[in-house]
């Protein structure tokens, strides 16, 4: 569920702000920074609970990883605004989502 609001906040955001001016792109930007917000914590929650005998060992890692994604997000981020401008970006972010949204729905498929 979180994966599809900040899609459809990511992919909506230049829609919104061209249609609806800056109260209604504040609007979509409060609900991805909500939705965004359980990304961290539920990924940690779903971390401790695969991990319970190296919950250290665990939480080192996923900083580490977070971390790393943050700086490769910065970079991917900057190269495609410098490429594509802002509303490529929100695309690139909309799409990546959907990606996730995608491979946590097959995650959890029957098999």
């Amino acid at each position: 569920m979180i994966c599809g609001v900040l899609a459809g906040a990511v992919l909506l955001l230049p829609l919104v702000g061209r249609g609806a001016g800056v109260p209604g792109a504040a609007l979509v930007v409060a609900v991805w920074g909500l939705a965004y917000g359980g990304v961290s914590v539920s990924t940690q929650t779903w971390l401790m609970a695969a991990a319970p005998k190296a919950r250290e060992a665990a939480s080192a890692l996923f900083v580490a990883v977070f971390n790393g994604a943050i700086a490769l997000g910065a970079l991917t981020g900057g190269r495609a605004a410098d490429g594509w401008g802002v509303v490529g970006v929100m695309g690139l972010g909309g799409v990546l989502a959907v990606g996730a949204l995608v491979t946590v729905g097959v995650g959890r498929a029957p098999g």
